[in-house]
């Protein structure tokens, strides 16, 4: 579990950066990327992850951007997750 924290968190991967956040109002991680453009939610990161990771190669087919089957950049940012 991801606890309260300020902490910018960066997998270096490739092209595209998705931010994921804590969505304190619904309660859920929220996944964004303007460039693709991607705007997803889940009630856990690694969910969350998993769908971002998944939907976005179809998002960029149907946009005709680039992909390559490059890997994405995640960052997490300023992680405000409830505790337990």
């Amino acid at each position: 579990m991801i606890e309260k924290s300020k902490r910018v968190y960066s997998m270096r991967m490739d092209k595209y950066v998705v931010k994921i956040f804590w969505g304190e109002e619904g309660q859920v991680w929220i996944a964004v990327c303007d460039e693709i453009p991607l705007t997803l939610h889940a009630e856990t990161i690694e969910l969350l992850m998993e769908d971002v990771k998944e939907t976005a190669p179809e998002i960029l087919e149907l946009n005709n951007l680039p992909y390559d089957n490059h890997v994405l950049n995640f960052q997490i940012e300023e992680v405000l997750s409830p505790t337990i």
